[in-house]
């Protein structure tokens, strides 16, 4: 039954790169949903089995390398861990594809963008199914080069290029990192089945191969230092952000983690580092929230600081817990793209939320869908947020020697629901803002892009609440004093107030608020923290100077081309000349040879 999961997307894929002329628009869209959804029902009945049984599988299908001391075979592990990320992997991919429909129409490259979407699920599935670390790596860069296609599926616009560019070239530093864990669990451990490698202790490199998998983590997951990638990637169609940050690949790094958690274990050190990266990731994507204006990248940025919290929850040892977290947040951070890709879509691709104002009005169902999903993204009470993100935040108050992380992760709590505000008042219930054009055509899109919101909708109303026994089991919160553990309630409150005295009731922007004495704190944060230009300042750039300078100017222009065609043709050249002075028909220079050359034959003979 397990073959069916992965052979669905496959078969889409396939099937639309062979034959997708002849299926036609109707017909690309009627194939790759049914098989979608015949995926997704497979996924279901085989999450309901483990968690029914409480049993684990473990499918061999045949051996795949088998050279010298390397031994591995084509195999996928089925764990509550694996079956949940299959379940909501398919889902959010159903969904999307079901949106598609209508978001696509009048493209011209449509049936090209669902056999992407299909063969984006399908490395995905590929990965979280493996059942050895060489498995997962193929895995793991086929969802590279999918989300590189994804995000410059507009291939004719130099920004699209340039992401999709950065992405792939940002996400080389983990995939690097990644490969040399394996390479290094191997050389310990003899094996890179996961079975045979948690349950060995090996003290040699305890500390390097978690320490690797973790940088390979914080690229793929978009964590502080190499997360420049994730905001760039809105190039993309709206439905690349909700499939690539709800539920794919920025979620691979933290189920790499997830699934290598006895590794980590070994070494305290690197939970306390996995920690600190967690939480000032949280924070620090939580600030520049605060000063972007286009609606995706508010989004983006929200996503960032959302992994963030799940990479803390694993550097507390909270593995479930992250997971439950990456769960919840899979339905509302799609409802949010994929309602914000609603109201692009009706107000003529406009993104920036200063030209917008009083779409309520005219969108009354799109702004419920993106109200529950600014609510749950917030932490309010009894949403999916609510269950995942104050239980982590309750949890972490117990690990004294790193308090620094609740704090961190508090303060971030209070920015999400100041920048969730935000973006509801300015998008919403402010005056209107825009053109009179963008007005005019603001409407209510049609079904095929308001159900699919509709169930991610129902998924953020009560996913934690449905999920958090199967996924939690009868985990108790921690008795702690009133004050803290009511503490996550009382920001998140008091983050959207702030953000209706800002921008509801005052009428005030970030801007306006902080330009008299904060106004460099404001561009700071507007500009990411100045990562993208201290990159290209101390690295970019002294790595093009060198390769000019040194690379290009010395070896490729220089000692290359000298050794090369350029000095060999010389040479001939040269060469040839002097050779020509006695072909010039004097019979002296003929006697001289002959004379030569025969003194030498008689010399050596």
């Amino acid at each position: 039954m397990f073959t069916l999961i992965l052979l669905f997307p496959l078969l889409n894929f396939i099937s639309l790169l062979l034959f997708g002329r002849k299926l036609g628009l109707k017909g690309t869209n009627i194939f790759s949903c049914f098989n979608m959804t015949l995926s997704t029902i497979v996924s279901f009945v085989i999450y309901y089995e483990i968690v029914a049984t409480n049993s684990n599988v473990s499918i061999v299908y045949w051996g795949w390398i088998n050279y010298a001391l390397f031994n591995t075979s084509l195999s996928f592990y089925i764990d509550l861990a694996s079956s949940i990320m299959i379940l909501v992997v398919n889902l959010v991919s159903l969904i999307v594809h079901i949106y598609s429909i209508s978001y696509m129409k009048g493209d011209p490259h449509t049936v090209r963008f669902m056999g992407y979407l299909s063969m984006f699920t399908f490395f995905m599935l590929i990965l979280v199914s493996s059942q050895n670390y060489l498995q997962l790596f193929i895995g793991w860069e086929g969802v590279g080069l999918c989300s590189y296609l994804l995000i410059n599926f507009w291939y004719t616009r130099i920004q699209a290029n340039k992401a999709a560019i950065k992405a792939m070239l940002v996400n080389r530093i983990g995939d690097a990192a990644l490969i040399a864990a394996i390479i290094l669990i191997w050389i310990n451990y003899g094996t890179i089945n996961f079975l045979s490698v948690f349950p060995t202790n090996v003290d040699s490199n305890e500390f390097i191969i978690p320490l690797l998998l973790l940088i390979g983590a914080v690229g793929k997951s978009a964590q502080l230092g190499l997360h420049t990638w994730l905001p760039d990637a809105m190039e993309g169609p709206t439905p690349v952000s909700a499939l690539i940050h709800a539920a794919t690949m920025v979620t691979a790094g933290v189920y790499l983690i997830i699934r290598s958690s006895s590794l980590f274990e070994e070494s305290s050190l690197i939970l306390i580092i996995t920690t600190i990266v967690g939480s000032l990731t949280a924070l620090f994507a939580a600030t520049i929230g605060l000063a972007q204006n286009d609606i995706k990248k508010i989004i983006a940025y929200s996503t960032c600081s959302q992994l963030g919290f799940m990479v803390l929850s694993c550097g507390l040892s909270y593995y479930s817990l992250a997971l439950f977290h990456l769960v919840n947040h899979a339905f509302f951070k799609a409802l949010l793209f994929l309602g914000a890709g609603s109201i692009i879509h009706s107000l003529l691709d406009e993104q920036d939320t200063r030209r917008m104002g009083g779409i309520f009005l005219t969108q009354p169902i799109s702004y419920l869908f993106i109200l529950v999903g600014s609510l749950a993204l917030a932490g309010f009470p009894f949403l999916s947020g609510y269950y995942s993100k104050d239980l982590l935040l309750e949890l972490s108050f117990q690990q004294h020697y790193i308090i620094y992380a609740c704090w961190l992760g508090l303060t971030a709590t209070l920015l999400t629901a100041f920048y969730s505000f935000k973006l509801i008042f300015r998008t919403f219930l402010s005056y209107q803002n825009s053109y009179r054009r963008y007005w005019y055509s603001s409407h209510e899109n049609d079904s095929y892009l308001l159900i699919p919101l509709l169930f991610l909708g129902i998924g953020s109303l009560f996913s934690g609440f449905i999920l958090s026994y199967p996924t939690l089991g009868f985990i108790t919160h921690p008795i702690i004093d009133f004050h803290l553990k009511m503490a996550p309630l009382i920001l998140s409150i008091s983050g959207g107030l702030l953000g209706l005295g800002l921008y509801q009731i005052t009428k005030y922007t970030w801007k306006t608020f902080f330009g008299l004495k904060l106004d460099k704190i404001y561009q700071f944060f507007s500009s990411a923290w100045d990562f993208d230009k201290v990159f290209f300042e101390f690295i970019i750039k002294p790595v093009l100077n060198f390769g000019y300078k040194v690379s290009f100017k010395n070896f490729d222009t220089g000692i290359l081309e000298k050794l090369g065609p350029i000095g060999i043709g010389n040479y001939v050249v040269s060469l040839s000349k002097d050779l020509s002075y006695i072909q010039r028909g004097y019979l002296f220079n003929y006697a001289i040879l002959i004379i030569m050359f025969i003194s030498l034959f008689i010399l050596f003979s």
